[in-house]
């Protein structure tokens, strides 16, 4: 009788494990010892699993990996779970809109949050797997998993291999507590197990399914989600956890699915994490918000792909939870700890899957003022700039005097660093790990001297030009009346920058009414202007009146037309009503007949322009940042003389603000990194 290719590719499997060095049994022999200690007895699931030889290599691969799989304190959640439970009531009821029902939750989340300062002390404790889990919760979840990937219809597409590290641990992500999710997950959504022909529509579906939960940041995403029971009163978190939860949702399901993530972006602010399913040995990601179209393989994580609104996302490394120890680095060298490892890399449970998303480089970087440590550290790491900082993104080992770096993503800056004591140390200029591979150091030529004019400090994603089109054909009416009957045009808006905008009209108009009339379909500004001009000092003198609406909007969002704040901006669009005849506007009744000599705008946009009358400073490296002066911006772009060439820049606004980008000055414009 011939054997099936299913039946034949785990037999070769076992017998490929068979043959493995001893080394993973005396692991095997230590955890089981280790958790005998602590009256936990792991013998139970391999003897349950005596007579199956797949659940018994499945619970050997589950018991080898114990170590450094931990959950935080869950003890110190009552105290915080009220909240929760009136979100849900309130939920329930229906009778607030989800906006004011979140508005409220938020705030009775600060007054928690002051009460008792910080939910860190959730975090401040760890329990290992090892002390806390059970035999019978071990011997469920192999059940379970086994259950569900014999009976799928697409399982010839998830080797054992491929099922023992992404469907079968209990864990998906540190620091959750230990719960039966796959039963929970199976009770719900288990009718919908072969439900569609193929993984990715199961996966589209399901992901449509819990489209309720949502990703917010509103303050009330700062709760501790470490419980699924928690998370699912919530219905909103932030993407780490709405990540965790789809990862256990299709997994319970048979669809091998991982939480990948980047540390730190090349290119920008933050990190992000996503999910990603695995068949046939290859990796399809999406975002943790899901839906239908949400795919992104080779996409949006390629390093080459640039996004209509993101622009280019360059990513140095990507990492997948794992729940399998890592093989080599830092975290399991015995010689590493926290005073000479970044935080990160203490950890063992994650895997490098650079390649499975875009070209990379193994590289060599000579370590340059070999004294700067009596003994030369074995690990070196590179850092990408991001939140004002350098950031270890991943470790090398050094060898023969150079730092050697595998799988690096390109297009990136990189600073090759030393770590110790929480500090870095460069040890080589910074580079730029071109799209071919190749390395250009940014070494700074002080003796050959540039000047720039500068007129933003962080890299404009494309929504700042959709923002400002939104202007375009907007326009300002006065009237004798407040009505606006027989309306004057006196000026339309063609073209517009993302900072404020004043035009000076070629004849003042005197009038009691004005009103700026928005354009069709968009309603959006950060702020209006009105101004007059002072005789004497020939200046313009902003001025303001009684406001006059056509709608009703909500009087604190009109508000945000006239505060000055740059940042903040009316969305009066849900004002406009779908048979409207004539465009949304605001009026102003001065109260009496004044002169207007220039009328403005400001779109809405993210401050990161030269904004006029704040103070910037720019900065070079040269294994620190050194200045190259503080001004004060008289205009909305700031000029700067005396700058190396070939350096790597920094400009920093002082008075305000925390988005900052690198970049260096080429063919006078920014490029960003």
């Amino acid at each position: 009788m011939r054997l099936n290719s299913y039946l034949l590719m785990n037999i070769v499997f076992l017998h490929f494990l068979s043959c493995q060095c001893p080394q993973k049994d005396r692991m095997l022999e230590s955890v089981v010892s280790s958790a005998k200690a602590h009256n936990v007895d792991l013998n139970q699931v391999l003897e349950h699993y005596s007579q199956d030889s797949l659940k018994l290599e499945a619970a050997k691969f589950l018991i080898r990996n114990l170590p450094g799989n931990v959950s935080y304190d869950s003890s110190k959640l009552g105290k915080y779970r009220p909240i929760l439970y009136k979100l849900d009531s309130l939920r329930q009821l229906g009778t607030m809109s989800e906006r004011d029902l979140l508005d409220q939750i938020d705030s009775d989340w600060d007054k928690l949050y002051a009460k008792h300062f910080s939910t860190l002390e959730v975090y401040t404790k760890l329990k290992e797997d090892l002390l806390a889990i059970s035999p019978n919760y071990l011997i469920d979840n192999i059940d379970q998993a086994f259950g569900v990937w014999q009976q799928s219809s697409f399982k010839d597409s998830v080797d054992f291999q491929t099922f023992m590290r992404y469907l079968l641990p209990y864990r998906k992500q540190n620091g959750y507590v230990i719960e039966p999710w796959r039963a929970y997950f199976l009770s719900k959504y288990g009718q919908y197990l072969n439900r569609y022909p193929n993984i990715h529509q199961t996966t589209d579906s399901l992901m449509e399914l819990v489209k309720d939960y949502q990703v917010d940041w509103r303050k009330i995403s700062n709760y501790p989600f470490i419980s699924l029971y928690d998370y699912k009163l919530a219905k909103m978190s932030r993407c780490t956890h709405k990540c965790w939860f789809n990862s256990m949702l299709l997994c319970s399901l048979g669809i091998p699915c991982t939480i990948d993530f980047v540390p730190a972006w090349g290119n920008r602010n933050y990190s992000h994490e996503w999910n990603a399913i695995v068949i046939n040995g290859k990796t399809y990601s999406f975002e943790a918000t899901g839906g239908k179209g949400m795919w992104h393989n080779k996409l949006v994580y390629n390093n080459v792909w640039i996004d209509k609104y993101w622009m280019k996302s360059r990513l140095p490394k990507v990492f997948r939870y794992s729940y399998e120890s890592a093989k080599d680095g830092p975290s399991v060298d015995k010689g590493c700890n926290s005073q000479n490892t970044p935080i990160r890399f203490l950890s063992s449970k994650y895997e490098d899957v650079s390649t499975e998303y875009f070209e990379t480089s193994d590289i060599k970087i000579p370590i340059k003022g070999k004294g700067i440590f009596s003994k030369t550290p074995k690990y070196a790491y590179l850092c990408v700039f991001n939140e004002d900082k350098w950031q270890p993104v991943y470790w090398g080992k050094v060898k023969s005097g150079d730092a050697c770096f595998e799988k690096m993503g390109r297009d990136i800056v990189y600073l090759p660093v030393f770590y110790e004591h929480g500090e870095v140390t460069p040890f080589n200029d910074a580079f730029i790990l071109q799209q071919d591979g190749t390395i250009h150091y940014l070494s700074p030529d002080i003796k050959t001297e540039t000047s720039a004019l500068l007129n933003r400090k962080y890299y404009a994603r494309p929504d700042i030009d959709f923002w400002k089109e939104w202007n375009y054909g907007g326009y300002f009416e006065v009237s004798d009346n407040e009505s606006f009957l027989n309306a004057q045009k006196i000026f339309t808006v063609t073209t517009c920058e993302s900072t404020p905008n004043t035009w000076t009209l070629d004849i003042p108009v005197t009038t009691r009414y004005i009103r700026y009339v928005f354009p069709e379909k968009i309603d959006v500004l950060a702020e209006l202007y009105f101004f007059k001009k002072d005789k004497q000092t020939n200046t313009l003198i902003k001025i303001d009146g009684n406001r006059i609406i056509q709608h009703k909007i909500d009087a604190s969002e009109m508000e945000k037309l006239f505060d000055g704040d740059l940042l903040s901006y009316a969305d009066l669009t849900k004002h406009s009503q779908p048979n409207q005849k004539s465009p949304l506007w605001i009026g102003i009744d001065f109260m009496e007949k004044t002169e207007i000599a220039a009328i403005g705008i400001c779109p809405r946009n993210d401050k990161n322009n030269i904004i006029k009358g704040l103070q910037y400073e720019l900065f070079y490296w040269n294994n620190q940042w050194i200045s190259l002066g503080k001004k004060i911006a008289t205009d909305y772009h700031i000029n700067y003389d005396h700058i190396p060439d070939n350096a790597l820049l920094y400009l920093k606004c002082t008075s305000e603000g925390n988005e900052n980008r690198i970049f260096t000055w080429q063919g006078n414009n920014p490029k960003w990194w």
